[in-house]
């Protein structure tokens, strides 16, 4: 029997493996089960990836869902984020003719390397997109490092497109190093932690070179108000000057908000409306 229920929409315990218009099929990623959400991720069916592939396919002829476009944007949140953060990103992808994918990935439940192989197993699946560009936030943005750098069989069918990484950790985070080792943080914040530590992150490959992508650092005002006021040895816990660098940028901009959630923001999102039809911010 299948039950009718509003949910979070998975946030840190489930994975989003199928993406149909807004409407997905999770993985938990402790039991193994799949469920299939709605767009306002109510869910419509549970079992097997096969029982909900059926049920979505039912659920696309009764509430008559449209193909997606040829092309389309993966949104990518941050650690111990969700795909919520992204839900003005999605309006404005949307309004530039792209179909967006906001997924959510268990980011404090498995280490980076996994969410590779989850996007892998998403990307695979897309039927109609010709074309995939990606805005990632924080950890996201090593998450597209990795995912381009796997031969994957989807970049036989997909070209991609632009990238656009907000707040990439690309030199890793010096507050993270410290935390790697502690007990406390790995149980919050999960095994991804210890991937970001700056010995790893210079590990990890950099984009291709025909790769067309861009940074966006943002300056929480309140943040570096307190951060001013802070001794040396604390500002630690603050994000450093640098810590985005990637060589082959195609354009860097920095941008300053009083939003906690800069994907949320404006000028944010603006910049990366730019950079995606354009290519500079």
């Amino acid at each position: 029997m299948a039950f009718t229920f509003f949910t979070l929409g998975g946030r840190q315990f489930w994975e989003d493996i199928y993406v149909y218009q807004k409407w997905r099929i999770q993985r938990n990623c402790i039991t193994k089960h799949y469920r299939l959400l709605d767009n306002w991720d109510i869910r419509r069916a549970g079992g097997s990836f096969e029982q909900c592939s059926r049920a979505l396919t039912r659920c696309a002829e009764i509430f008559q869902l449209t193909p997606p476009k040829t092309k389309a944007v993966v949104l990518l949140h941050e650690l111990a984020g969700n795909k919520n953060q992204f839900n003005q990103m999605v309006k404005m992808a949307e309004s530039a003719g792209f179909s967006a994918i906001a997924v959510n990935y268990p980011s404090t439940r498995k280490e980076l390397r996994a969410h590779v192989r989850q996007l892998e197993l998403l990307l695979n699946s897309l039927e109609y997109v010709k074309e995939v560009s990606f805005i990632t936030a924080g950890i996201g943005g090593l998450l597209v490092r990795l995912l381009l750098a796997a031969d994957s069989q989807w970049k036989k069918k997909i070209k991609t497109g632009r990238i656009v990484q907000i707040d990439p950790p690309n030199r890793g985070f010096r507050l993270w190093e410290r935390l790697c080792d502690s007990k406390i943080a790995a149980l919050l914040l999960g095994p991804s932690i210890k991937s970001c530590d700056s010995h790893k992150v210079v590990k990890i490959p950099r984009f291709p070179d025909t790769t067309e992508f861009g940074i966006i650092n943002t300056h929480n005002r309140i943040a570096d108000m307190l951060k001013d006021s802070l001794p040396d040895r604390w500002r630690i816990f603050f994000p450093q000057i640098g810590d985005s660098f990637l060589p082959g940028a195609k354009d860097m901009i920095d941008i300053k908000t009083w939003k906690t959630n800069p994907a949320a923001d404006d000028k944010t999102i603006r910049a990366c409306k730019n950079f995606l039809l354009n290519g500079k911010f």
